[in-house]
Parts: C-alpha cells; sequence; structure tokens
C-alpha cells in the first residue's frame, strides 16, 4: 500500500516542501539566468544589483524581470506546491484546494471583500511606515522598499495596451496562482494541522506570507490580506475562490496603476485622501467584517472534515 507525505509527521512535511521548493527554484532560476544574460548581455553581476539599474536598455531589463518572474512562479511556488499535492494524497486536487467552493456566494464573497478592504490595506501601510526601527534595520528596510519601489516602476513604466495585458499576466495572475498554492494551499493546511486550530493556521501563515516578500513597511496591510485570503480559502473550502480574490485585488491595482502612473512611482501614494483615511478605513473594515460573517455563517468547512483523511501516528509533532 502506498504511504503520501500526509501520513507523516507535520514538521517532515513541512522541510519536505521547503526542499522541493528551494531545490525546483534554485534549477529554474539558475537557468533563467543564464538564459537571459547569454540573450540580452546583462551580466550576473548586473543581476545581483537591480537596485542601482537606470533607465538604459529599458526592453531588455524588463524582459530579464519577467523572465525571472516567470522562473520564480514555476520553481518556487507552481511545480513544488503541485508535486506535493501529488505524493501527499491520491487526489492531489482535493489535497490542496482546487475545487469548486461550497456555495457559489463565496465567488462574490471573496472578491468583494478583497476589493473592498483596499482603503484598510491602505491605512495599514501609512501606519506602518511611522514604525521606528534601528538605524541599520531602517536603512535595511529602506534600501529593500526601494529596490522593490524601482523593480515595479520597471514593469509598469511602458503604457500600452499590450504591457498592461502582459503586467496583469505576470504581476496579478502568477502572484494570484502561484503564491495561494504555495501559502494558503501548502503552509496554510500544513500549520493548521499543526496546531489544530484554523485561525493560528491562518494568522502563522498571513505572518510568514507577509514576511516572504522582504518589505517591512508593509508588513501590516500584506498580513491582514493574507488573513483574509487565509479565511475566504478556510470557509469557502475552495483555494479557487482565494486565487480569483487575489486576482482581483492585484489586477486591479495594475489598472489603477495604468491609469494613474503617479501611484507606483511614490511607495507612500494612497488612492484615497490620508486626511480621511482613518474614517474610510474604519467603513472598509466594517463591511469586510460583514462579508467574513456571511463566510462563516456560509462555510460548510470542518477541522475533522479537512483533515479525516489524514493518518495521525502516535509521534506526530505538533504544536497543541
Amino acid at each position: 500500500m502506498q504511504s503520501y507525505l500526509k501520513t507523516r509527521p507535520v514538521w517532515i512535511q513541512l522541510l519536505l516542501f521547503l526542499g522541493m521548493a528551494f531545490g525546483t527554484w534554485t534549477i529554474l532560476s539558475l537557468t533563467a539566468g543564464i538564459i537571459v544574460t547569454k540573450i540580452t548581455g546583462i551580466s550576473f553581476l548586473e543581476l545581483s544589483n537591480m537596485k542601482n539599474w537606470d533607465n538604459s536598455n529599458l526592453s531588455n531589463k524588463v524582459a530579464v524581470l519577467r523572465t525571472l518572474q516567470l522562473a520564480q512562479f514555476l520553481g518556487l511556488f507552481l511545480i513544488p506546491s503541485l508535486l506535493f499535492a501529488y505524493f501527499s494524497d491520491p487526489k492531489p486536487d482535493r489535497y490542496i484546494g482546487l475545487k469548486k467552493p461550497s456555495n457559489h456566494i463565496f465567488w462574490l464573497l471573496g472578491i468583494g471583500a478583497m476589493v473592498i478592504s483596499i482603503p484598510l490595506v491602505e491605512y495599514l501601510g501609512m501606519l506602518n511606515r511611522t514604525f521606528v526601527f534601528g538605524p541599520e534595520t531602517q536603512r535595511w528596510i529602506q534600501s529593500k522598499e526601494e529596490e522593490a519601489l524601482k523593480l515595479i516602476q520597471f514593469m509598469l513604466s511602458k503604457h500600452t495596451p499590450w504591457q498592461l495585458i502582459l503586467n496583469l499576466i505576470f504581476i496579478a495572475a502568477f502572484a494570484a496562482i502561484g503564491e495561494e498554492l504555495f501559502f494558503r494551499g501548502v503552509l496554510q493546511r500544513l500549520f493548521i494541522k499543526a496546531f489544530k486550530n484554523p485561525w493560528v493556521g491562518i494568522l502563522v501563515t498571513a505572518m510568514i506570507f507577509s514576511a516572504f516578500h522582504f518589505q517591512f513597511f508593509g508588513f501590516l496591510p500584506r498580513m491582514a490580506l493574507g488573513v483574509l485570503l487565509g479565511m475566504i480559502y478556510w470557509f469557502s473550502g475552495s483555494l479557487l475562490t482565494a486565487i480569483a480574490a487575489h486576482f482581483a485585488y492585484d489586477a486591479l491595482l495594475v489598472i489603477l496603476a495604468y491609469l494613474k502612473p503617479e501611484l507606483a512611482a511614490d511607495a507612500e501614494a494612497t488612492m484615497f485622501d490620508q486626511s480621511n483615511l482613518a474614517s474610510v478605513a474604519l467603513i472598509s473594515a466594517g463591511i469586510v467584517g460583514v462579508i467574513v460573517w456571511q463566510m462563516i455563517k456560509r462555510s460548510r468547512s470542518s477541522y475533522v472534515d479537512v483533515y479525516k483523511h489524514d493518518t495521525t501516528k502516535p509521534h506526530d509533532f505538533t504544536f497543541d
């Protein structure tokens, strides 16, 4: 009888999954790096120092970024997540949540919650930027923020319909599919099992999700989004709803940056007037809270149902 990974201790599953992700990402990233250096003439040294890039040879630099994004999407997120699901369950799609939600209303509730959360997310971002760190930490965080902003500006630099479509694919679709498979589909499932508590598993995964981006001036808003996406997945029982909600949120931001380039030019820019942002954020939080409550009322998900096919062994490691 075949033994699946889901029957093994949680910490072993976690180590195996992270090992898969690191291995496939390393291989594909190195391959992509070799290819782009040969085609574009950009050296490995330049690739490792993107924060000092200027606007010269812009088309090649955007092509490099998209190639590396593709390598990350495939090597870090998509391939290891699907492989892990394949080795974890005889029905990998069921294991990783690739099924219809228990109620079609979850599509609307999930997308609505993410879009309506934008003022709340912006307020949390403004609040996050007031945090004071030590001088060295502050400089490092600022450096990472500037590097991330510069790369985003490169991606959004050409304002044509074709470039908008490419950005919707490379920025919105890749992030929605890849990150949801990796963080919610696998990690959240493992952490909920480890803690035997959906709320703790969702929160821990959201913290890791936010820290992964290495943009700590945006840690709070990104963690809030991670919690919301985790709840959408858990209560709907479908990762597809979380993917759709994540895509809708990112796609809206990409389209707004296309229509209003100044939003991408300044990390502190907001869509709403900052003098009224606290009030709008409070309304946003209230509406999102009502939507989450509606999801809870309609949910058929339970810890027992999700993990009933997993075999628990006496020596299994958990955090309870």
